[in-house]
């Protein structure tokens, strides 16, 4: 085991998860966040959230994980409030092939086999990405990872 690895155990040993923040230099693809440690320690899915920024994405993945620990469960396509300040989000289930290519500790942590969840977030103005209205910018800094597209 690398020291990346005895880090992940260790913080997920003290708060019960960690959470992973990617981001691309160059900006040509969004900022992804995503937790490792939840399945285990909560028995529900990890979470990753594609396109907020990483300290914003943080707090959420942490306020999941804290809403978890309180006995609150998440379903896919219902509607939940107070992870975005004035807005809902809902979620859809992350395929293993998104798993694998944006969740690497989680696949390590998790052997591969977990559940997971994408936090999905509306535009400031209330435009879902599966909204007709969606611009293909924001459709690119959110990408649906269901095996199937939502949007």
């Amino acid at each position: 085991m690398n020291e990346a690895e005895k880090k992940i155990l260790q913080v997920i040993e003290q708060y019960g998860c960690y959470v992973t923040s990617v981001f691309d230099p160059e900006g040509e693809s969004p900022s992804f966040t995503y937790s490792t440690g939840i399945s285990k320690t909560y028995d529900a899915p990890e979470l990753i959230i594609i396109g907020l920024n990483s300290k914003l994405a943080h707090s959420i993945v942490n306020n999941y994980a804290g809403r978890l620990k309180n006995g609150e469960k998440f379903s896919i396509g219902e509607f939940y409030e107070d992870f975005l300040e004035g807005f809902d989000v809902t979620f859809c289930e992350v395929s293993q092939e998104n798993k694998q290519e944006f969740m690497l500790s989680a696949c390590w942590y998790n052997n591969d086999k977990f559940e997971a969840l994408q936090l999905v977030y509306p535009t400031t103005s209330g435009i879902w990405p599966w909204d007709a209205a969606a611009n293909q910018s924001f459709l690119t800094l959110q990408p649906c990872l269901a095996t199937k597209s939502a949007w």
